[in-house]
């Protein structure tokens, strides 16, 4: 049991919810497009096990390359700890990431046997697989030359939203693509948020990530432009795009994005062992957001 609890506590699971939200946001917007459309749950199903499980895989592939470069050491933040806390061994969660990420290519493998038009499939499985691998594995390493940013933007944003809207229609649409981004950059803002909290960590380290290269205070700006993005976004989409007027339900997050605007604000007046928690925060308020984004799409849908 003990084990379990240790393997679990590897994957970083209170971010699974970033997941959970793009893979069911791609996948009712395939309805809500497609209103003729025969909705196959054990494909939503499936593609969430196989979305969730990858990025279990990337969380723990990640803290394997963090720790190997000593970004993850004794006092800093943002991992498991399983390898700072040597619960586990370098090697034993190097083995764990290659069988997550196995159980998640056969999963890739067996869409891409069932459906046809499968090119569009294969090219979104070889870049989600390519963002999720080298975000932080050699020789590539995308996090540590600033690039972590614009690598969970597209991973977590247009490829996995697309995908989750392609095994529902077989088919390529921009409207997944455009309709995923005020939710993507809310997943920028859960690493930008990380990056920010730990700019005096990682400085001593031979890393860069944005909040280093800009600064903490305009790190700070970043993380608000952010926030906001999220909703300037979503009303240019719904004024120019047709996103379903419904979706400004997301309005009601904005009192939780107020707590976040103003937690950044005082970072430095805040206890360090709380804003630790920033991007966890960042995450829920993901979570908030989307379901609320969902919600508009599900009421457009019943009264189109």
């Amino acid at each position: 049991m003990r084990k379990i609890k240790i393997y679990w506590k590897a994957v970083r699971a209170y971010a699974f919810t970033i997941t959970i939200i793009q893979i069911t946001l791609g996948s009712i917007i395939a309805k809500w497009e497609n209103p003729d459309l025969k909705f196959n749950y054990f494909y939503f199903v499936l593609a969430l096990i196989g979305a969730v499980v990858a990025h279990a895989a990337s969380n723990v592939i990640s803290d394997y390359y963090d720790f190997k470069k000593k970004v993850d050491r004794k006092g800093t933040f943002g991992s498991s700890g399983v390898l700072v806390e040597k619960l586990m061994s370098p090697k034993e969660l190097f083995n764990y990431a290659v069988v997550l990420f196995f159980i998640a290519f056969l999963i890739g493998l067996y869409f891409v046997i069932v459906l046809p038009n499968k090119f569009v499939l294969i090219i979104l499985i070889i870049v989600g697989a390519f963002l999720g691998i080298f975000y932080t594995a050699s020789p590539i390493g995308l996090k540590y030359y600033a690039l972590g940013d614009i690598s969970v933007f597209l991973a977590y944003g247009p490829v996995m939203t697309l995908g989750a809207y392609f095994v529902q229609t077989v088919s390529f649409s921009w409207t997944p693509i455009l309709f995923s981004l005020p939710l993507a950059f809310l997943v920028d803002a859960v690493l930008h948020g990380n990056n920010l909290r730990d700019i005096e960590n990682d400085s001593v380290v031979n890393i860069k990530t944005v909040p280093i290269i800009l600064g903490e205070k305009k790190a700070k700006k970043v993380y608000y432009v952010l926030i906001f993005s999220a909703y300037i976004s979503q009303i240019l989409l719904i004024i120019f795009a047709d996103m379903p007027y419904y979706t400004i339900l997301t309005l009601f997050s904005f009192p939780f994005a107020i707590k976040l605007l103003r937690m950044v604000k005082n970072k430095e007046k805040i206890d360090k062992k709380v804003f630790a928690l920033i991007d966890m925060y960042t995450s829920q308020f993901h979570l908030i957001f989307g379901v609320l984004i969902i919600a508009g799409f599900f009421v457009s849908y019943i009264f189109r």
